[in-house]
């Protein structure tokens, strides 16, 4: 075993530490090690919990899912540092390194689709399947539209300083925070809280990076991001929620379904964070995906 890899518990799911050349990950890894390798990625501010409830259903996968940097029990980067999506792409790919992996699969929800998108893209040879669900890429820009972008990021890069970590009391009053912007179930919103909060003097307050909320520095243009879903030669199940209040992500799918090579394209009820609400129905589509793909090979 490489010995940047340590596995901290036996029980399951087990919790994982990854070290790379730049920073301590954190993981939460499901199934046996025989099992079909999964590298799975959360969307912005979650963590690795969010697979919770899907990764026992899908019995057959090693899944290891990942605190992308600067969330959950990931460490955060350097106070000077932010967070590009490139450079998680960077980032994943020295994990899989680090891993150990040749042939595996990817699997994201929203942001964690984008990710899992441009790995696809990027190293396509070692790609066996995609699974994403809620998104398709990462959001883009224009680019006359960078100039604004960057100056209205380095405003809230130096606004950064004044800003103060929300304080909760106790963890029901997270919860219905959470819970009250919508979107996700009590259960499913305590299942990301629970690894999301860490304790302070006086409360609680969010473990994530604050500096994830800051408007990002460099974004792709959508040629930029199609070129990578061009590259992508493993089949890719895209679901969709029906329900789905994310206006924005239904328009960029309706654009980019054509640059995917070999797309099954399914839609299920319910809303962004579906995976979490509804893992029977979402299990039920990748393994219908995973059987399909193995009749043609």
């Amino acid at each position: 075993m490489n010995n940047n890899f340590y596995l901290k518990s036996s029980e399951k799911p087990e919790e994982l530490e990854i070290q790379t050349s730049t920073m301590r990950l954190s993981a939460k890894c499901w199934g046996e090690p025989e099992g079909m390798p999964v590298l799975a990625f959360h969307g912005w501010l979650d963590n690795a919990a969010t697979f919770d409830h899907l990764a026992p259903l899908l019995k057959d996968f090693r899944l290891v899912s990942i605190d992308l940097p600067g969330h959950g029990l990931s460490e955060h980067k350097p106070s000077s540092s932010s967070y590009h999506f490139s450079d998680i792409i960077v980032e994943m790919l020295e994990v899989l390194n680090v891993l150990g992996w040749q042939s595996f699969s990817l699997l994201g929800h929203s942001m964690g689709a984008g990710v899992a998108s441009y790995l696809a893209g990027t190293i396509p040879e070692k790609i066996k399947s995609v699974i994403l669900i809620e998104g398709l890429g990462s959001l883009a820009q224009k680019a006359e539209k960078m100039p604004e972008i960057l100056r209205d990021s380095a405003e809230q890069w130096q606004q950064l300083a004044d800003k103060k970590l929300p304080l909760y009391p106790d963890i029901e009053t997270a919860v219905k925070v959470r819970h009250h912007v919508g979107g996700i179930e009590e259960s499913s919103v305590r299942t990301l809280v629970a690894r999301g909060l860490k304790p302070v003097e006086g409360g609680f307050t969010w473990r994530s990076d604050p500096k994830l909320k800051i408007k990002s520095r460099h974004y792709l243009t959508e040629e930029q991001a199609c070129a990578f879903l061009r590259e992508i030669t493993a089949p890719v199940l895209l679901i969709e929620a029906e329900n789905s209040k994310q206006d924005q992500w239904k328009e960029l799918l309706l654009k980019r379904v054509r640059h995917v090579k070999i797309l099954h394209h399914r839609k299920v009820s319910g809303d962004h964070h579906l995976h979490l609400d509804k893992p029977q129905e979402v299990a039920a589509v990748i393994h219908e995906f995973l059987q399909q793909i193995s009749e043609i090979t």
